[in-house]
Protein backbone atom coordinates (compact mmCIF):
# COMPACT_ATOMS: atom_id res chain seq x y z
CA UNK A 1 0.00 0.00 0.00
CA UNK A 2 3.15 2.34 1.00
CA UNK A 3 4.29 1.73 -2.49
CA UNK A 4 1.20 2.48 -4.48
CA UNK A 5 -0.01 5.18 -2.18
CA UNK A 6 2.76 7.49 -1.71
CA UNK A 7 3.58 7.39 -5.31
CA UNK A 8 0.38 7.83 -6.75
CA UNK A 9 -0.06 10.88 -4.65
CA UNK A 10 3.62 12.37 -5.83
CA UNK A 11 2.96 11.53 -9.97
CA UNK A 12 -0.63 13.42 -9.10
CA UNK A 13 0.26 16.26 -7.85
CA UNK A 14 3.40 16.34 -10.90
CA UNK A 15 1.36 15.67 -13.27
CA UNK A 16 -1.04 19.01 -11.97
CA UNK A 17 1.97 20.98 -12.43
CA UNK A 18 2.86 19.24 -15.83
CA UNK A 19 -0.63 20.41 -17.37
CA UNK A 20 -0.23 23.70 -16.49
CA UNK A 21 3.26 24.15 -17.13
CA UNK A 22 2.70 22.99 -21.10
CA UNK A 23 5.65 22.71 -23.16
CA UNK A 24 7.87 24.25 -20.47
CA UNK A 25 10.06 21.65 -18.69
CA UNK A 26 9.50 20.83 -15.42
CA UNK A 27 12.32 19.24 -12.89
CA UNK A 28 11.99 17.53 -10.19
CA UNK A 29 14.37 18.89 -7.15
CA UNK A 30 12.46 17.67 -4.15
CA UNK A 31 14.98 15.25 -2.46
CA UNK A 32 16.05 18.01 0.10
CA UNK A 33 12.37 18.27 1.57
CA UNK A 34 11.36 14.68 1.39
CA UNK A 35 10.48 12.78 4.16
CA UNK A 36 13.79 10.18 4.27
CA UNK A 37 16.36 9.20 1.63
CA UNK A 38 14.03 6.47 -0.66
CA UNK A 39 11.07 8.59 -0.61
CA UNK A 40 13.13 11.34 -2.46
CA UNK A 41 14.32 8.61 -4.95
CA UNK A 42 11.30 7.15 -5.65
CA UNK A 43 9.44 10.57 -5.82
CA UNK A 44 11.66 11.35 -8.65
CA UNK A 45 10.98 8.49 -10.36
CA UNK A 46 7.21 9.02 -9.90
CA UNK A 47 7.85 12.34 -11.20
CA UNK A 48 9.72 11.25 -14.21
CA UNK A 49 6.82 8.88 -15.39
CA UNK A 50 4.01 11.48 -14.47
CA UNK A 51 5.69 13.69 -17.44
CA UNK A 52 8.84 15.32 -15.55
CA UNK A 53 11.86 15.08 -18.09
CA UNK A 54 14.56 14.54 -14.83
CA UNK A 55 15.42 14.99 -11.63
CA UNK A 56 18.55 16.74 -9.72
CA UNK A 57 18.53 13.41 -7.70
CA UNK A 58 21.63 11.74 -8.88
CA UNK A 59 20.47 8.25 -7.14
CA UNK A 60 17.81 8.54 -9.83
CA UNK A 61 19.73 8.85 -12.47
CA UNK A 62 21.71 5.26 -11.90
CA UNK A 63 19.15 3.73 -10.20
CA UNK A 64 16.55 4.35 -12.76
CA UNK A 65 18.25 6.14 -15.71
CA UNK A 66 16.20 9.28 -14.90
CA UNK A 67 18.45 12.49 -17.13
CA UNK A 68 19.71 13.96 -14.76
CA UNK A 69 19.84 18.45 -13.81
CA UNK A 70 22.32 19.71 -12.17
CA UNK A 71 22.05 22.64 -9.94
CA UNK A 72 24.44 24.87 -7.88
CA UNK A 73 23.58 26.28 -4.03
CA UNK A 74 23.71 29.60 -2.82
CA UNK A 75 25.50 28.40 -0.29
CA UNK A 76 28.56 27.74 -2.88
CA UNK A 77 28.20 30.99 -3.94
CA UNK A 78 29.28 32.63 -0.30
CA UNK A 79 31.69 30.49 0.39
CA UNK A 80 34.01 32.05 -3.06
CA UNK A 81 35.77 35.09 -2.33
CA UNK A 82 33.91 36.43 -5.49
CA UNK A 83 30.06 35.46 -7.27
CA UNK A 84 32.10 35.70 -10.57
CA UNK A 85 34.61 32.87 -9.54
CA UNK A 86 31.81 30.93 -7.60
CA UNK A 87 30.20 31.08 -11.64
CA UNK A 88 33.93 30.38 -13.18
CA UNK A 89 33.83 27.33 -11.60
CA UNK A 90 31.21 25.53 -11.78
CA UNK A 91 31.59 26.01 -15.88
CA UNK A 92 35.26 24.75 -15.35
CA UNK A 93 33.47 21.67 -13.61
CA UNK A 94 30.44 21.10 -15.92
CA UNK A 95 31.78 22.73 -19.40
CA UNK A 96 28.21 21.11 -21.21
CA UNK A 97 26.15 22.12 -18.34
CA UNK A 98 26.23 25.79 -17.13
CA UNK A 99 23.72 26.55 -15.02
CA UNK A 100 24.51 29.67 -12.95
CA UNK A 101 22.15 30.79 -9.75
CA UNK A 102 22.60 34.64 -10.25
CA UNK A 103 20.01 35.76 -6.97
CA UNK A 104 22.21 35.04 -4.09
CA UNK A 105 22.89 38.65 -3.79
CA UNK A 106 21.61 41.08 -6.95
CA UNK A 107 19.90 38.98 -9.34
CA UNK A 108 20.26 41.78 -11.90
CA UNK A 109 23.65 42.58 -10.93
CA UNK A 110 24.51 39.01 -11.28
CA UNK A 111 23.09 38.58 -14.65
CA UNK A 112 25.46 41.55 -15.92
CA UNK A 113 28.43 39.47 -14.77
CA UNK A 114 27.12 36.48 -16.42
CA UNK A 115 27.51 38.65 -19.58
CA UNK A 116 31.19 39.40 -19.35
CA UNK A 117 32.13 35.81 -17.50
CA UNK A 118 30.75 34.47 -21.06
CA UNK A 119 33.18 36.11 -23.13
CA UNK A 120 35.80 34.75 -21.19
CA UNK A 121 34.35 31.09 -21.64
CA UNK A 122 33.62 31.72 -25.06
CA UNK A 123 37.76 31.85 -25.34
CA UNK A 124 37.59 28.59 -23.54
CA UNK A 125 34.84 26.81 -26.12
CA UNK A 126 32.41 26.60 -23.30
CA UNK A 127 28.95 28.50 -23.73
CA UNK A 128 26.36 29.29 -20.56
CA UNK A 129 23.45 27.27 -20.95
CA UNK A 130 21.11 28.52 -18.58
CA UNK A 131 20.90 31.37 -15.92
CA UNK A 132 18.63 30.30 -12.79
CA UNK A 133 15.92 32.66 -10.10
CA UNK A 134 15.05 31.40 -7.45
CA UNK A 135 14.13 34.10 -4.66
CA UNK A 136 11.75 37.57 -5.23
CA UNK A 137 9.22 38.46 -8.20
CA UNK A 138 10.00 35.43 -10.74
CA UNK A 139 8.36 36.68 -13.39
CA UNK A 140 9.68 40.98 -12.57
CA UNK A 141 13.56 39.26 -12.59
CA UNK A 142 13.02 37.06 -15.50
CA UNK A 143 12.17 39.43 -17.86
CA UNK A 144 14.95 42.17 -16.45
CA UNK A 145 17.14 39.42 -17.23
CA UNK A 146 16.19 38.33 -20.38
CA UNK A 147 16.76 42.16 -21.12
CA UNK A 148 20.13 42.37 -19.66
CA UNK A 149 21.15 38.65 -21.25
CA UNK A 150 19.64 39.91 -24.81
CA UNK A 151 21.92 42.92 -24.88
CA UNK A 152 24.64 41.74 -23.82
CA UNK A 153 24.67 38.77 -26.67
CA UNK A 154 23.47 36.35 -24.62
CA UNK A 155 19.73 35.66 -26.43
CA UNK A 156 20.28 31.71 -26.01
CA UNK A 157 20.76 31.29 -22.39
CA UNK A 158 17.60 30.00 -20.97
CA UNK A 159 16.19 31.18 -17.65
CA UNK A 160 15.52 28.30 -14.86
CA UNK A 161 13.20 29.39 -12.58
CA UNK A 162 12.73 27.76 -9.06
CA UNK A 163 11.34 28.43 -4.96
CA UNK A 164 8.43 26.63 -3.69
CA UNK A 165 6.84 26.33 -7.32
CA UNK A 166 3.32 24.44 -6.87
CA UNK A 167 0.94 24.01 -10.23
CA UNK A 168 -1.04 27.23 -9.10
CA UNK A 169 2.34 29.40 -8.87
CA UNK A 170 3.03 28.32 -12.36
CA UNK A 171 -0.20 28.81 -13.18
CA UNK A 172 -0.03 32.76 -12.37
CA UNK A 173 3.86 32.78 -13.78
CA UNK A 174 2.58 31.34 -17.27
CA UNK A 175 -0.41 33.67 -17.49
CA UNK A 176 1.76 36.75 -17.20
CA UNK A 177 4.16 35.32 -19.93
CA UNK A 178 7.50 36.07 -17.91
CA UNK A 179 10.00 34.63 -20.63
CA UNK A 180 10.59 31.38 -18.13
CA UNK A 181 12.16 28.38 -20.19
CA UNK A 182 11.89 25.71 -17.90
CA UNK A 183 10.81 25.31 -14.03
CA UNK A 184 12.27 23.48 -10.47
CA UNK A 185 9.22 21.71 -8.43
CA UNK A 186 10.14 20.20 -5.37
CA UNK A 187 7.77 20.52 -1.76
CA UNK A 188 4.84 20.74 -3.81
CA UNK A 189 4.90 17.16 -4.79
CA UNK A 190 7.10 15.22 -3.08
CA UNK A 191 5.26 16.04 0.47
CA UNK A 192 2.08 17.73 -1.55
CA UNK A 193 1.35 20.20 1.06
CA UNK A 194 -2.64 20.89 0.63
CA UNK A 195 -3.40 16.93 0.02
CA UNK A 196 -0.23 14.93 1.87
CA UNK A 197 -2.19 12.26 1.34
CA UNK A 198 -4.02 9.58 -0.49
CA UNK A 199 -7.58 7.89 1.28
CA UNK A 200 -6.66 4.66 -0.11
CA UNK A 201 -7.07 1.02 1.61
CA UNK A 202 -6.55 -2.71 0.52
CA UNK A 203 -9.61 -4.43 0.45
CA UNK A 204 -9.59 -8.25 -0.16
CA UNK A 205 -11.75 -9.23 -2.79
CA UNK A 206 -10.81 -12.88 -3.45
CA UNK A 207 -9.55 -15.32 -1.70
CA UNK A 208 -8.30 -19.10 -2.66
CA UNK A 209 -10.81 -18.69 -5.56
CA UNK A 210 -13.67 -17.38 -3.26
CA UNK A 211 -15.20 -14.11 -4.04
CA UNK A 212 -15.27 -11.85 -0.50
CA UNK A 213 -17.10 -8.35 0.29
CA UNK A 214 -16.84 -6.26 3.27
CA UNK A 215 -20.17 -4.91 4.01
CA UNK A 216 -19.42 -2.77 6.53
CA UNK A 217 -21.27 0.99 7.16
CA UNK A 218 -19.90 3.13 4.33
CA UNK A 219 -17.26 0.66 3.74
CA UNK A 220 -19.02 -1.93 1.76
CA UNK A 221 -17.40 -3.62 -1.42
CA UNK A 222 -18.41 -5.14 -4.93
CA UNK A 223 -17.13 -8.80 -3.97
CA UNK A 224 -14.55 -11.02 -6.89
CA UNK A 225 -11.51 -10.12 -8.47
CA UNK A 226 -11.71 -7.27 -10.73
CA UNK A 227 -10.15 -6.12 -14.14
CA UNK A 228 -10.09 -2.71 -15.81
CA UNK A 229 -10.76 -2.22 -19.71
CA UNK A 230 -9.30 1.64 -21.02
CA UNK A 231 -11.54 3.26 -24.30
CA UNK A 232 -9.49 5.90 -26.30
CA UNK A 233 -11.34 8.23 -28.13
CA UNK A 234 -10.41 8.18 -32.56
CA UNK A 235 -7.50 10.30 -31.83
CA UNK A 236 -6.20 8.63 -29.32
CA UNK A 237 -7.09 10.31 -25.82
CA UNK A 238 -8.48 8.75 -22.83
CA UNK A 239 -11.96 8.41 -22.97
CA UNK A 240 -13.07 6.60 -20.12
CA UNK A 241 -12.40 2.84 -18.06
CA UNK A 242 -14.66 0.00 -16.87
CA UNK A 243 -14.09 -1.92 -13.77
CA UNK A 244 -15.61 -4.81 -14.03
CA UNK A 245 -15.03 -8.64 -12.66
CA UNK A 246 -11.87 -10.53 -14.01
CA UNK A 247 -13.80 -12.77 -15.99
CA UNK A 248 -15.82 -9.82 -18.59
CA UNK A 249 -14.19 -10.04 -21.61
CA UNK A 250 -14.39 -6.51 -23.42
CA UNK A 251 -13.09 -4.99 -26.07
CA UNK A 252 -11.38 -2.46 -24.43
CA UNK A 253 -7.53 -2.27 -23.36
CA UNK A 254 -7.09 -4.31 -20.22
CA UNK A 255 -5.03 -3.08 -17.58
CA UNK A 256 -4.13 -5.40 -14.75
CA UNK A 257 -2.02 -7.49 -15.31
CA UNK A 258 0.32 -9.97 -12.73
CA UNK A 259 3.16 -8.35 -11.45
CA UNK A 260 4.24 -11.64 -9.37
CA UNK A 261 2.91 -15.26 -8.90
CA UNK A 262 3.94 -17.98 -6.40
CA UNK A 263 6.71 -15.63 -5.46
CA UNK A 264 8.11 -15.07 -9.19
Amino acid sequence: MNLLIFRTMVASKAVRSDLVAGEKPLIDFGLRRAHGAEAGLLAARASYLAGFPGAATVLAGTAYGIPLYDTMAHSFVQAQQDEVLAFEYVALVQPDNVVLLIDTYDTEAAASKVVLLARVLKAKGITVKEARVDIGDLADHAKTVRHILGEGGLPHVQIFASGNLDEYRLRDLIQVDGPIDSFAVGTATIISPDASSLDCAYKLQEYAGRPCRKRSEEKATWPGRKQVYRYHTRNGYLDHDIVTIHDDQLLGESLLHPVMKNGC
